[in-house]
């Protein structure tokens, strides 16, 4: 955890081992679209191509790093010829108080990395972390073991270590463009996301909501909807869904035990939900995203 600001201001880091890849591919190498549910980084170590981050192309070449936002679809087109592509990959979630850190800050999508010195000591520490995550992985796959469990916490700790020391070089780099000064939240509204965050599994009326910091139900919406740019219903809507899906990416969790702990009693309304936000069902994400490592 690194503790930059205060109360709701302080940047909690964690990481989920989604993954952590090099990836080296050929000239006629492509896939996509894809949305992941959660931020993806990439590091071009080498080769030139042509990415498309929804309807926009880039083309991206040694040097270059880049953050597709969760929910946003990117792809990667194969080109007729040329060197293959070798770029290092990582997906992990960051939080900044109650909120991801993306829903308040927006990472530029492409950062173009003039400093050579900078580069190498960004790919060491993301090279670091491919080494113990592929370390953990192979722990993960072991059963027989006694002291399995302690052997995965500690493969754990040390990928979470490198990790936190190669985001922040990544926040180093990345922290001159991002927006200056902080953007503030009211601190009742602060606490109900936090609030909504730890009780997803629960019915949520917005009365409840509104109770819970002591406001009447039209003034309480009124400030939400001010403050969040969305009704407190479509709120909860969303950050259920998010869950639903990272539950779908990291778990092996029954789509019917997701679905409660996600606040739905009904397999069949999570499923119309999901179904309305992802575009799929949530078996459908769950294949797709499995099949997912870039």
């Amino acid at each position: 955890m690194f503790i930059l600001y205060p109360d709701s201001q302080r940047l909690e880091f964690s990481f989920q081992p989604t993954w952590i890849r090099h990836m080296l591919k050929p000239h006629d190498f492509s896939f996509g679209p894809v949305r992941n549910p959660i931020p993806v980084f990439w590091l071009i170590l080498d080769g030139i191509r042509t990415i498309q981050i929804e309807d926009e192309m880039h083309i991206v070449r040694k040097g270059d790093l880049i953050v597709f936002p969760p929910g946003v679809p990117y792809q990667l087109h194969a080109e007729q010829s040329g060197d293959p592509i070798s770029y290092l990959s990582l997906s992990c979630m960051i939080k900044l108080g109650p909120f991801k850190f993306h829903e308040s800050y927006e990472f530029p999508l492409i950062t173009k990395l003039t400093d050579s010195s900078a580069v190498t000591r960004l790919s060491e520490l993301w090279m670091t972390s491919v080494v113990l995550f592929e370390q953990f992985a192979t722990i993960l796959q072991r059963h027989v073991d006694a002291h399995i469990q302690l052997i995965t916490s500690l493969g754990l700790l040390r990928v979470q270590g490198a990790v936190q020391q190669w985001f922040a070089l990544l926040m180093e780099l990345l922290l001159p463009q991002l927006p200056n000064p902080l953007p503030t939240i009211d601190p009742r509204i602060v606490k109900v996301c936090a609030y909504i965050q730890e009780h997803a599994y629960e019915s949520l009326p917005l009365e409840k909501l509104a109770a819970h910091v002591y406001l009447s139900g039209s003034h309480f919406s009124y400030l939400f909807r001010k403050e969040m740019g969305q009704p407190p219903s479509q709120y909860v809507r969303n950050h259920r869904i998010q869950i639903s899906e990272e539950l779908l990416v990291q778990t092996d969790l029954s789509i019917n035990e997701i679905s409660r702990r996600v606040g739905y009693n009904e397999l069949s309304e999570f499923s119309r939900a999901f179904r309305n936000t992802a575009g799929m069902s949530p078996q459908a994400y769950r294949k797709q995203m499995r099949l997912t490592v870039y």
